[in-house]
């Protein structure tokens, strides 16, 4: 049976995307109960920061993961030729 190993990095970026998540559920909650008001918004700044964090997590996980199996590609090729 082969063992998985978990990348490290690619493991921090989703924990990090998983708080920034959890974070705007909060911020709402937070929001709605303080204000009163009837429906749940966030300040058009707020979203702005939201949506630039959840960008450059999305983005850096993304080719993080993607260099890592062109990588891994290349060592199977060598393998391979060898």
């Amino acid at each position: 049976m082969r063992r998985i190993n978990v990348d490290v990095v690619a493991f921090v970026l989703a924990l990090a995307l998983l708080l920034a998540v959890a974070m705007i559920g909060v911020s709402v909650i937070v929001n709605v109960s303080s204000h009163s008001n009837p429906t749940p918004t966030l300040s058009e700044n707020t979203s702005q920061v939201m949506t630039t964090l959840f960008g450059g997590i999305i983005g850096i996980l993304g080719s993080y993961i993607g260099s890592r199996m062109e990588r891994r590609n290349r060592e199977d090729d060598d393998r391979d030729r060898t």
